[in-house]
């Protein structure tokens, strides 16, 4: 890991901490590609935080330093769009009688020492069992399902209605999917799902974005360092277990509380009960830090030649399949020419 690098994990552990930094002196350049790398994860407002408790001949100067502060700028008053547009969901929620739940990043900036620090692209929401009216609700009737939800837009805030919540491909994600959608029989009334559905729903989605989007920034990691950190007290470590080893994803649920605690500083041993290979650790830390994941093989690559690219590639990834969805039974049966 570069020493830029440990001055970037220096400052977040700073901001999300909300104790000032033992930072060394950074030049001009070393705050420009900081930045940078900041951006690449999501993290530039919350590394602005600790930014701010330094001592002023610790911060960037000149041009950078105004990058910082507007892009901070920019990520709170989006926050604040965002917070007003809801309000306008939720009036209309509350007059209709329709129930909702928030999704990942409105939701999840609830743990950050400032809310408004944690970037939130969209507005992710789940109608249970009345998406078709959900789209009503957002003023588009005829908004159809992409994938997993419908996309519309309100004063310029993209909403995500969603169908469902995770993808389908493989057993443990329709077992999650199940186990979610039962534990909203009955709607929260303060619009969050509960800890324990949460912590099922936000382990499949950090691992989605290993199977469908082959990246993982940062941000997606310390959000799960963040929740458990809030739920410390409320969930029961050994249910979280038991809970996981049916839907079969145990193993990514160690992984990757080692990585949040250490992300976030904070001691979440309580809820490691397997074993975590110490190399596997180091390993998904070294590919989320520089973001060199596997791309998917190009489907318009020949025949053979694709066969060969997927079979190293699938070598390659080989030590990751014990914390991806897929079952042994299920790998085996992936098509080489997909």
């Amino acid at each position: 890991m570069s020493t830029l690098t440990d001055q970037m994990f220096i400052l977040l552990r700073s901001s999300l901490n909300q104790r000032p930094a033992d930072l060394n002196p950074l030049s001009e350049e070393d705050w420009k590609k900081l930045f940078w790398l900041a951006r690449q994860h999501g993290i530039v407002t919350i590394i602005n935080d600790a930014i701010e408790l330094l001592p002023d001949h610790l911060k960037p100067q000149g041009d950078i330093a105004l990058s910082w502060t507007l892009s901070a700028e920019r990520t709170r008053y989006h926050y604040a769009h965002q917070k007003q547009v809801l309000q306008q969901i939720d009036a209309k929620a509350q007059a209709e009688g329709l129930p909702y739940v928030l999704l990942k990043g409105m939701s999840l900036a609830l743990f950050y020492p400032r809310p408004d620090s944690r970037p939130c692209g969209d507005i992710d929401i789940l109608f249970p069992r009345n998406f078709e009216r959900g789209n009503v609700l957002l003023g588009s009737p005829d908004a159809k399902a992409k994938g997993k939800h419908s996309e519309m837009e309100i004063d310029g805030v993209t909403i995500e209605n969603h169908r469902q919540l995770l993808d389908l491909n493989y057993d443990s994600q329709r077992r999650a999917e199940a186990y979610i959608m039962e534990s909203l029989r009955n709607v929260p009334e303060d619009h969050f799902l509960p800890p324990m559905t949460n912590m099922v729903y936000l382990l499949m989605h950090t691992v989605s974005h290993l199977t469908a989007r082959n990246k993982l920034p940062l941000r997606n990691v310390i959000d799960w360092g963040m929740f458990l950190r809030a739920n410390r007290e409320t969930l029961n470590p050994d249910e979280c277990i038991t809970t996981l080893k049916r839907i079969g994803m145990v193993h990514a649920f160690s992984l990757f509380t080692q990585l949040a605690s250490e992300y976030t500083d904070t001691d979440l041993s309580m809820f490691i009960k397997e074993r975590v290979s110490a190399k596997d650790v180091r390993r998904m830390n070294d590919l989320i830090v520089t973001q060199s994941f596997l791309k998917p093989v190009p489907k318009d690559m020949p025949f053979i030649p694709r066969i060969i690219a997927r079979l190293k590639r699938r070598s390659q990834r080989r030590w990751m399949f014990p914390y991806l969805p897929a079952s042994f039974k299920e790998r085996l049966k992936v098509k080489l020419i997909n």
